[in-house]
């Protein structure tokens, strides 16, 4: 369980009641519960808890059983501290990568941000395949089974009728899930270039988005002859944009050009939304999150580009960048 100010998340396996977790909680450690509480960390964002239900048997917990449960909480307050500080560092250099004073500073650190990026990758696409791997094969087998069941006991209209809105559940599970497979590991960038690969996107984001996207392009082969390193940080230029609109902007229409002439690819972003009035706005607004504002100078300085960024209260906002294109094989 880890609690952050009045907000709290569980994370349960077998039978416990949720309900039950929290109230135990607010209990004195001297009281007596059906649950047991142990503290694992506590910092400045968030405490976080293993709490047990009592022995099947009724039982108290062995010297042997409680050595191994006295281990394991050692190993994971552990595990959960250094996760925490390691996010804690992450955030601080991404915000340290993206406040650089000048150009030649931020061409100094332009290694730093290729590895920071490249691990972001590496986890977001170990994510999608675990996904792939396990969780969609697994409702596969389930709407197997599910559909046999349907055709043996196909008697009762009824009941015939919530299995085939079960099955049609499942294709929708499993409809997002590959959508948030292909978000997390964008594999059309090798097989059907940067271009196609947007208006997939696009495509899959359409019936959900709360605005119109008009995508454009221009110098289609110059476009695809970048390496795919390139075309990987202008996938997410194009992701963090679109994600920030759908947060922030309550626009009715964005606009997006990627075009490339002359050695310079240009990237040209605009919406019809709310805008804000000062760069303080920005920051909060679009660099909220660590996905906002900070993410997309960081990638474009790591491709030694320059950018843009112009608002006014309720005239939307534009973002341009330019970047040097940089040829290379795209497979």
């Amino acid at each position: 369980m880890f609690k952050h100010n009045n907000s709290t998340e569980i994370i349960s396996v077998g039978e416990i009641d949720h309900r039950l977790i929290e109230e135990r909680l607010t209990l004195p450690s001297t009281q007596d519960s059906d649950l047991l509480l142990f503290e694992l960390t506590r910092n400045q964002e968030y405490a976080s808890y293993l709490i047990l239900t009592q022995k099947k048997t009724n039982t108290q917990l062995g010297n042997e059983e409680l050595q191994w449960l006295n281990l394991i909480i050692s190993y994971l307050s552990v595990s959960l501290e250094n996760l925490y500080l390691i996010r804690k560092m992450s955030a601080r250099l991404e915000h340290l990568a993206s406040q650089v004073p000048s150009e030649d500073t931020a061409n100094d650190i332009t290694w730093f941000r290729k590895l920071m990026f490249e691990l972001q990758e590496k986890e977001r696409y170990r994510i999608a395949t675990d996904l792939h791997d396990t969780t969609m094969q697994d409702l596969f087998f389930l709407k197997r089974k599910l559909a046999a069941l349907l055709d043996k006991y196909s008697d009762d209209w009824q009941d015939s009728e919530q299995a085939k809105s079960l099955l049609d559940y499942i294709d929708i599970i499993n409809m997002n899930l590959r959508q948030s497979c292909f978000e997390l590991h964008p594999y059309l960038l090798q097989e059907l270039g940067l271009v196609r690969t947007i208006d997939k996107l696009i495509e899959l984001e359409q019936t959900t988005l709360p605005f119109e996207i008009e995508f454009r392009y221009g110098g289609i082969d110059a476009i695809e002859s970048c390496d795919i390193e390139m075309k990987r940080h202008l996938f997410r230029v194009f992701q963090e944009l679109i994600n920030n609109a759908k947060k922030h902007s309550n626009a009715s229409k964005v606009y997006f050009n990627v075009s490339a002439a002359s050695g310079k690819l240009t990237v040209q972003y605009r919406d019809d939304g709310l805008g804000f009035r000062s760069g303080q706005d920005l920051v909060r607004e679009i660099g909220g999150s660590h996905i906002g504002l900070e993410q997309l100078k960081s990638r474009i300085l790591s491709m030694r580009g320059v950018f843009e960024i112009k608002s006014g209260q309720g005239s939307g906002m534009s973002f341009n960048a330019a970047i040097p294109l940089k040829e290379g094989r795209t497979a």
